[in-house]
């Protein structure tokens, strides 16, 4: 990839690089005294990063990863699976972009995480085994096996992660729920889940290089995930239900890089999703007994072009175009109900971007793009121009602002338009689609500070116009609460967040991030009870690692956090916290390490959500369990890995 001039930042061992618009940082060197055994924790190790329900946030909002400069999209279970499959000892570097340029075909912040190339070892086969055990209240274990064969200018990459065991949650809900003659029903139920699963990932790619930057590569990966759930309900709800889900994806991709900045590439996936549901209650309306078929099946292609050329007088200019064509087939069953619904959704998007940039005596680096998209669905059919804004200044080498500005569409997943319910809590409460759910547009600023090659001070602004949220409202006709995705008018945060890392000697290195958000959200048209809310609420992390001993090395980790309350729509989120524990011992001439952990030590880091607004009141109390865990990893041939690529299921059901 042809580049803009690197800006570094110095100091003792400097852990960033101001690389155009991205920031650059050392990402091993982050994590080399932490237990770490695979990407997905080591991505939460970078400064700034924050992890909300199982998603990456970055500058408070969605952050998308991508693999050696290819985009990766995923649902987050999937995401969360694929990155714990990869090795930490594949990572080599992480680009942090506030504000992602059109060129890299994505729209928002983006973490390009780069690994490193079989090449750089002289050994032809490498690889590493890795086997883990974690408990709270029931086990879940994996076992990871990663290979790669380099020979000439032949690469093979192969990874297979197996995950298995046992998960169990329990759910307490309180509900008054008032209706339109004037009753009040107090509903207390006991929700216990319980999931028995297995999961098989894996992926193999092959890659020639016929030269410097002319390569050709192709790659395979899917994955197969098996659940039964079983769910018991006590108290005022009392019923059973049972589920399965038995999902596939697959996905192969073809790459074709040229030396003289062109790319091209092709991409199809398949992904398949049925569920079966047995439910079986007595809820304070009557008796349910249902069997019902949930299926979705998706299909998507997608083609992309680009081309990028280093001007004169450190110019950079690039263009492209891609073309994604998506099919969304959903299917739901109620099978001793003789009620069948069936929704074909098709989609087609075409992009095409242009991109320009340029460095004054590593003064001022500029870079910014335009792109024109246009977007068809059965429910939209419309043109959007999309700008991106990223402007660097160098005051000093180790005084350095970035400011950067985009605007971005989100569309709703597919699931979430499909006019189907499902039912939860005994049937109490019913999970519905929106087929009238319109896409959200934001727009974003940022102003980030790098001093002294470690402190980071950011500051900006998000407004996302149409935004959309799934919330509960409770029915004035019937006893039944809905789940539904609805758009509010729009939600705006204006944040600051500031990290200082800091080493006392050479036995502790920490760092603290304070995080504080004010956010508003507004909805006029939220059923009969519209709302506009705002808070002012903050986040203190601090991270700490402890060097024991060299010979034996030894390390312990103590890592911490307390969040203050918070809104989400019309939910009132009260305080949460959490202290982890963690213990690391590497032997074997480096090629081993033994990781003990405690994560949430004191239980404290369920957030238990309350409604109490305007006529509906709602109290939520989710399990909370401490975890404890061991993980063994095993290399051989001083392992060096190929890069890896992804699937993009952003907007299949989760």
């Amino acid at each position: 990839m042809r580049t803009l001039p690197e800006v570094m930042v110095k100091g003792e061992r400097p852990l960033a690089v101001v690389h155009g618009s991205a920031i650059t940082y050392d990402l091993p060197r982050i994590i080399e005294k932490k237990g770490v055994d695979n990407v997905f924790d080591a991505i939460k190790e970078l400064p700034g990063i924050t992890e909300k329900n199982g998603e990456y946030q970055l500058a408070n909002r969605s952050v998308t990863i991508s693999l050696n400069g290819k985009v990766m999209s995923l649902t987050s279970d999937q995401m969360n699976q694929l990155l714990k499959s990869i090795p930490v000892s594949r990572l080599e570097k992480a680009d942090v972009m506030y504000s992602a340029p059109a060129k890299s075909q994505v729209r928002g912040a983006l973490i390009n995480i780069r690994l490193k190339n079989g090449a750089q070892s002289e050994v032809p086969l490498q690889g590493e085994f890795n086997v883990a055990y974690n408990q709270n209240h029931h086990a879940m274990f994996g076992e990871r096996a990663s290979f790669l064969y380099h020979t000439g200018k032949f690469t093979l990459d192969a990874m297979y992660l197996h995950s298995h065991g046992k998960t169990f949650k329990v759910t307490n809900e309180d509900s008054r729920h008032s209706l339109n003659d004037r009753t009040m029903h107090e509903i207390k139920d006991h929700q216990t889940i319980f999931v028995k699963q297995f999961g098989h990932e894996y992926r193999i790619s092959t890659e020639y290089e016929f030269a410097k930057n002319h390569n050709l590569s192709l790659a395979y990966q899917a994955n197969y995930s098996n659940r039964d759930i079983y769910s018991d309900y006590t108290g005022d709800i009392v019923g059973r239900t049972f589920s399965t889900r038995r999902t596939w994806l697959h996905n192969i991709k073809l790459d074709y890089q040229t030396p003289f900045g062109m790319k091209a590439g092709a991409e199809a996936t398949y992904y398949h999703d049925p569920e079966k549901q047995n439910l079986q209650s007595v809820t304070p309306t009557g008796y349910l007994n249902f069997l019902a078929d949930n299926d979705q099946r998706v299909n998507v292609w997608r083609y992309y072009l680009s081309q990028e050329h280093q001007l004169k007088d450190n110019w950079n200019l690039n263009y492209g175009v891609w073309y994604k064509q998506s099919i969304n087939h959903s299917l739901q069953l109620y099978q001793n109900l003789s009620e069948t619904s069936y929704i074909r959704q098709k989609e087609d998007i075409a992009n095409t971007y242009i991109g320009l940039g340029k460095n004054w005596n590593n003064k001022f680096i500029l870079d910014a793009s335009l792109a024109a998209e246009y977007y068809h669905s059965p429910q939209w059919h419309q043109w959007n121009i999309y700008p991106t804004l990223n402007l660097t200044y160098v005051h000093t080498p180790s005084n350095i602002w970035v400011l950067s500005f985009s605007t971005d569409r989100t569309y709703p997943e597919y699931w979430t338009m499909n006019n189907f319910t499902v039912y939860s809590n005994g049937g109490y409460d019913e999970i519905t689609g929106n087929p009238y759910l319109k896409p959200a547009k934001s727009y974003q600023t940022n102003i980030v500070w790098v001093l002294k090659n470690k402190y980071h001070l950011v500051a900006g602004f998000n407004y996302v116009d149409d935004y959309f949220i799934q919330t509960p409202y409770q029915r004035p006709d019937r006893l039944a609460t809905v789940f539904k995705y609805v758009n509010l008018n729009y939600q705006q945060q204006a944040f600051t967040q500031a990290v200082f890392p800091h080493k006392f000697g050479s036995w502790l290195d920490s760092r603290l991030t304070l995080t504080g958000v004010w956010m508003h959200e507004k909805c006029d048209d939220f059923y009969d009870i519209p709302f506009n809310r705002a808070i002012i609420y903050g986040m203190v992390q601090m991270s700490n690692v402890i060097t024991l001993g060299t010979n034996p090395d030894l390390s312990l980790t103590v890592d911490g956090m307390i969040r203050s309350k918070a809104h989400q729509a019309i939910y009132d989120l009260p305080g949460s916290g959490k202290l982890d524990l963690g213990l690391r011992w590497q032997f074997w001439k480096k090629q081993a390490v033994l990781h003990v952990f405690c994560n949430d030590l004191f239980e404290t880091s369920s957030i238990n959500p309350r409604i109490d607004y305007k006529g509906q009141y709602m109290n939520m109390d989710f399990s909370c369990y401490r975890e404890v865990g061991v993980s063994l990893t095993v290399k051989f041939g001083g392992y060096k890995a190929k890069k890896s690529d992804n699937v993009n299921t952003s907007r299949f059901r989760k």
